[in-house]
C-alpha cells in the first residue's frame, strides 16, 4: 500500500524526472517522436471518465463562456505578457511562451475541482466545449504571434492529432474497467517522461545560462501564484459562487503544459530550449496544486452561502 501511495504521487515522479533528466541529457532523434506518443497516451487516459451531452452545454451556458475567458484571455494573456519579456534576447524562449499561451488548461482542472468540492459537473462540460474550440484557436494564436515561421497547417495537425485522437480513444477506453489507481501511476510516469525529455534536451541549456532559467522560473510563479492570488482575492470579495470559481481560477492557470513540451518539440525541433519555459510551468503547476489546495480550503471553505453574482 506504501509503494502505491508513493508511485500515485505526482510529485514524487517530478522530482525522479528532475533527477533522471539532469543524469541522462539528451535521448537522441527520436525524442520527438516518443513524446508525441506520450502525450497521446496521458492525455487518453486522462480524458477517460469525462461525459457530457447537449442539455448540459445548455444548462451551463453561462458558466461555459466565463471559463473559456479565463482559459483564452486571462491564461493566454498573463502568458503571452509575462513571456513578451524574453522576445529581444531570448527568441527561441520567447516563441515556447507562445505556445504555453496558445494551448488549452490542462484535464487536470478537473481533478483539482474535485478535490476542492468545486463544480465538478461544470468543469467537465466546459473542458470539453474549450478543447473544441481549441481546435482552432491554438493554432490561431501561434500563427497570429509567431508568424510565417511555423506553418498553421502543420499546427492544426498536432493539435488534432493531440487533442481530439485522445478525446475518440477515451471512448473505447470507457469500456475497459481500468481503477483510477493504474490511471493515475500511469499519467504520472507519462508526465515522468515528458520531464525527462523535455529537460534531458535542454541540459547544456539548464547548466550555462541558470541566470535565464531563474528568470524564466520567477515567470512562471508570478503567472500561476499570482494571477490565482489575485483572481482568489476579487472573486471571494465580489461574491462570485464560490464552486465556480474553483473552476475559473484553475482554468486560468493550470496550462496544458505537456501539450505544449509536445508542440515545441515538433515545430521546433533544432531549438529545443523553445520547450524550457513549459516544462517548467508543468513542475510550479504541480506544486501550485500542491500548496493552493490547503490554502483556499482555509480561506475560502467550502460551505454553500447565499451568493451575490451568479458567475
Amino acid at each position: 500500500m506504501a509503494a502505491v501511495n508513493i508511485l500515485s504521487n505526482i510529485r514524487f515522479w517530478i522530482m525522479l524526472g528532475i533527477i533522471f533528466a539532469l543524469i541522462i541529457g539528451p535521448v537522441g532523434e527520436f525524442s520527438s517522436t516518443l513524446i508525441v506518443v506520450v502525450l497521446i497516451v496521458q492525455m487518453t487516459l486522462s480524458m477517460d471518465g469525462l461525459t457530457f451531452n447537449a442539455e448540459s452545454f445548455k444548462k451551463n451556458k453561462a458558466q461555459i463562456i466565463y471559463a473559456t475567458a479565463a482559459c483564452f484571455i486571462i491564461s493566454t494573456g498573463t502568458a503571452l505578457l509575462i513571456g513578451s519579456f524574453f522576445i529581444a534576447d531570448h527568441p527561441n524562449i520567447w516563441n515556447g511562451w507562445v505556445l504555453l499561451a496558445a494551448v488549452p488548461c490542462a484535464v487536470s482542472c478537473v481533478m483539482m475541482s474535485f478535490f476542492l468540492k468545486g463544480n465538478t459537473v461544470m468543469c467537465v462540460i466546459a473542458l470539453a466545449a474549450i478543447y473544441l474550440i481549441a481546435l482552432i484557436l491554438t493554432p490561431l494564436i501561434t500563427k497570429t504571434v509567431i508568424g510565417e515561421s511555423v506553418s498553421v497547417l502543420k499546427i492544426f495537425s498536432y493539435v488534432i492529432l493531440f487533442v481530439a485522437v485522445p478525446m475518440a480513444a477515451s471512448v473505447p477506453v470507457k469500456r475497459v474497467k481500468i481503477s483510477r489507481t493504474v490511471k493515475v501511476i500511469v499519467i504520472n510516469v507519462m508526465i515522468f517522461i515528458m520531464i525527462i525529455l523535455s529537460l534531458g534536451e535542454n541540459r547544456g541549456y539548464l547548466f550555462s545560462e541558470p541566470g535565464i532559467v531563474m528568470l524564466i522560473v520567477i515567470a512562471c510563479v508570478v503567472r500561476i501564484f499570482g494571477v490565482s492570488l489575485m483572481m482568489l482575492y476579487l472573486m471571494k470579495k465580489r461574491g462570485t459562487d464560490r464552486d465556480n470559481s474553483i473552476v475559473y481560477i484553475s482554468m486560468a492557470v493550470w496550462k496544458n503544459s505537456g501539450l505544449a513540451v509536445a508542440l515545441c518539440f515538433v515545430l521546433f525541433g533544432n531549438a529545443a530550449e523553445a520547450a524550457i519555459p513549459c516544462a517548467i510551468s508543468l513542475l510550479i503547476e504541480v506544486l501550485w496544486f500542491a500548496a493552493m489546495s490547503g490554502y483556499i480550503e482555509r480561506v475560502w471553505p467550502s460551505v454553500k452561502q447565499p451568493s451575490a453574482v451568479n458567475g
